[in-house]
């Protein structure tokens, strides 16, 4: 069943969807500023967008999360999904066989996470999942962040929880972990979406 409507699922993925609400309603405005779409699309229009994806394998509805659209020649085109996690706990794997199709196809498909990892105690700690970064002598990354730099299964990962370590500048990866907060919507994520809509029209004209 799909599991918006699935009662005795809805509980455990209502994290997931108030955080696909804070991303849009973060960055919806001023993406729109670019000609941009970032929104959680539902009924026909997402039917319809998605039907204009051209990927290898079938795209199934309720693996999109959010949805990347812009406007070519009147017509909203759709050229990326947001995964968006609150945790990797979260089931992310189930998002890498479509984000990687995404991916070969041309378009943006972005990891959006609040890389959440606590351990219960009086003062609890946020540190996330991501780890250690690559160091010279020794390679202490764990699996999810060399799912993003070395495999590159999401076109980037962005993390919005301040104990994430970004991927250093001079490390060559196949994508990048990057962080955020909620100072401002003109940051690192912005920049990717509206250089992906660039990309994509180029390739497409």
């Amino acid at each position: 069943m799909y599991a918006r409507l699935d009662l005795s699922q809805s509980w455990k993925r209502t994290a997931g969807w108030a955080l696909e609400e804070v991303l849009v309603r973060f960055y919806a405005d001023s993406l729109r500023q670019n000609e941009i779409n970032l929104f959680i699309a539902q009924g026909n229009r997402k039917a319809a967008l998605l039907s204009q994806v051209d990927i290898e394998g079938r795209l199934e509805a309720d693996k999109v999360d959010v949805l990347l659209t812009g406007h070519r020649d009147g017509h909203e085109v759709c050229f990326g999904v947001v995964h968006v996690k609150s945790s990797f706990a979260e089931r992310r794997t189930d998002d890498v066989p479509l984000s990687q199709a995404l991916i070969e196809a041309g378009y943006a498909s972005p990891l959006w996470t609040m890389d959440c990892k606590s351990t219960p105690a009086e003062l609890p700690l946020n540190k996330g999942e991501l780890g250690f970064t690559l160091e010279p002598e020794r390679d202490r990354r764990s699996a999810k962040r060399r799912d993003v730099e070395d495999d590159g299964y999401f076109s980037a990962c962005f993390s919005y929880n301040q104990n994430t370590i970004p991927t250093p500048t001079e490390q060559q990866a196949a994508a990048r972990v990057m962080v955020c907060d909620f100072r401002d919507p003109n940051d690192a994520f912005s920049e990717f979406v509206v250089s992906s809509w660039r990309n994509f029209r180029r390739r497409e004209a």
